[in-house]
């Protein structure tokens, strides 16, 4: 199932739709008609039932739930299928106790809000969660509205036992920033491949870009987490321009699994990086940069020329850090990811439908159809859309010669604060909406709508779930991020790469690993 996007073409049928709010405390109009579909019809059932839903998707947990009577959102779900909606947020840090102890009370909230496969995969082993597979074929637009690798994350052991939580953001966090004036100085051009990539990053350790007359500059850094795991702080990246990552890079070929962090193609990537450390291209503080915030801080310093970091850093409040910090605003340039030796072209994979809606074992099929449907109108009312991903009309949101206008960034702080529980509904806005971000530089736009073209399929590995008798599985990815930083650093020559498989296999039994792997990817009909 494809997805099927909204345009803003799509959305300026909301023309219509009337003021719900005033920002000035001025006279309120009701609340565009709340239909389960987009011709304004009242809801279809008779009966009216109460729902209760535990939110831990909220994009703002510390938000307060307002009265009904001021709760637009809330009014739209109750008279789209006619229901008294009892949402419960839990606070944040507390979800998976909170859910526990009500399920242990037996008071299992109707509809939840998960955040993993993991957490969904349990509850329904524990009797917790309805099997949905019967009600969804009544339901077309609510499925074509995910893609099959969204609904695929939300089926267990052959069943569908829940429905995508909402879009993860793809093709922004991982931008590949680059010092066009550097590139211009140095009359040199935007690198297109792994090898023009080095000679870029070579030049602008050497060449003294910035023109100071010191040895300051450096072509890149990256980083790694706490843990010390090297997926998300730019390294990662790097090993995509080769087709492979770390844990948990898992694919499937010839109806084997392949496991990327293992493969030929990853000695390739260390071979790569490791060039780039003899070279000293790679700044030596990456060791120490293990939170985005240090990133972020090398960027506005402006002493390195290449960079994995979020497009919104060109953003104006962004910009305005840098020419705080470094007394100027470098011309950061957003370009495409390299083309590797192999025809990879990465930015990154798209992430993996972690979260996802789950309904009550004890809900009868009257209950399920009608959350159901809460949810198909959530998800694909055309009308309603803004009202959810953006905010309430005429405050956060309107339209402006004929089409959506998203006037959140020009809200006041007091404005902002005064409507933080909109935050509780923003789930169906889509991760390539643009105009959700509010994006106020036209480069960040660009740049968000260029990476979409990079964004790689997620790999079947999510999928997997931990097996409860691998008492191996910690201490095996931590050797496996310890290896692969000792041979790109070179404290491991990767002449010993056969021993790093070997050992894999020996001391930490991937043998039974890959069984196990296989065994789950059977299940999921990934392998035959």
């Amino acid at each position: 199932m494809q997805r099927k996007a909204i345009t803003l073409a799509m959305l300026t049928a909301i023309v219509g739709m009337g003021t719900v709010l005033s920002g000035c405390g001025g006279p309120k109009e009701e609340p565009p008609a709340a239909s389960g579909n987009s011709e304004g019809q009242q809801s279809p059932f008779e009966t009216k039932l109460k729902i209760t839903m535990f939110n831990q998707g909220t994009f703002n947990a510390a938000a307060p739930i307002p009265p009904r009577e001021e709760d637009i959102q809330r009014q739209m779900l109750e008279e789209a299928v006619n229901i008294d909606l009892e949402m419960m947020i839990p606070q944040s840090g507390q979800a998976t106790t909170k859910l526990n102890t009500l399920i242990a009370g037996g008071d299992i909230p109707d509809l939840i809000f998960l955040k993993s496969r993991a957490d969904l995969a349990q509850y329904y082993d524990q009797g917790v969660l309805a099997d949905l597979t019967p009600y969804l074929d009544q339901f077309p637009e609510l499925q074509k509205r995910f893609s099959s690798d969204s609904w695929e994350a939300v089926t267990y052991q052959g069943q569908t036992i829940g429905v995508p939580g909402y879009d993860n953001v793809n093709g922004i966090s991982r931008s590949y920033f680059i010092r066009k004036d550097w590139l211009t100085k140095l009359n040199m051009e935007v690198p297109t491949t792994p090898d023009e990539l080095f000679e870029v990053m070579k030049a602008f350790t050497e060449k003294d870009p910035d023109g100071n007359g010191k040895n300051d500059t450096y072509g890149f850094i990256g980083g790694m987490n706490k843990e010390g795991n090297l997926q998300t702080y730019g390294f990662d990246s790097l090993m995509w321009m080769f087709g492979v990552n770390p844990p948990s890079a898992i694919d499937v070929k010839d109806n084997e699994p392949v496991f990327l962090y293992t493969d030929p193609k990853m000695k390739e990537a260390l071979a790569y990086i490791h060039k780039m450390m003899e070279a000293k291209v790679v700044d030596p503080d990456w060791v120490t940069m293990n939170t985005p915030d240090l990133l972020d801080q090398k960027l506005f310093k402006g002493k390195v020329g290449f960079m994995i970091r979020d497009a919104r850093r060109l953003e104006p409040d962004y910009q305005q850090k840098m020419k705080e910090i470094s007394g100027e605003v470098p011309e950061w340039i957003v370009i495409p990811p390299m083309t590797g030796p192999y025809g990879d072209q990465i930015v990154e994979r798209k992430s993996f439908q972690g979260n996802s809606w789950a309904i009550s074992k004890k809900a009868d099929k009257e209950k399920i159809i009608r959350i159901l449907s809460m949810l198909n109108y959530f998800f694909t009312d055309q009308e309603a859309y803004p009202n959810f991903a953006y905010g309430i009309k005429g405050i956060h949101w309107d339209v402006v010669d004929g089409k959506i206008k998203n006037k959140t960034s020009e809200l006041s702080k007091d404005m902002k604060e005064k409507y933080l529980w909109v935050d509780h509904y923003r789930m169906p806005r889509r991760g390539d909406d643009a105009e959700y971000f509010s994006f106020q530089n036209p480069k960040t736009a660009e740049a968000f709508e260029n990476n979409q073209k990079y964004v790689a399929p997620t790999l079947p590995g999510n999928l997997l779930t931990e097996d409860p008798n691998d008492s191996l599985a910690a201490d095996r990815q931590r050797y496996i991020n310890e290896s692969l930083v000792k041979f790109m650093t070179g404290k491991e020559p990767l002449s010993n790469w056969d021993n790093f498989l070997d050992t894999l296999a020996t001391k930490f039994d991937m043998q039974r690993y890959k069984e196990s792997v296989i065994k789950q990817f059977k299940e999921a009909g990934l392998i035959k």
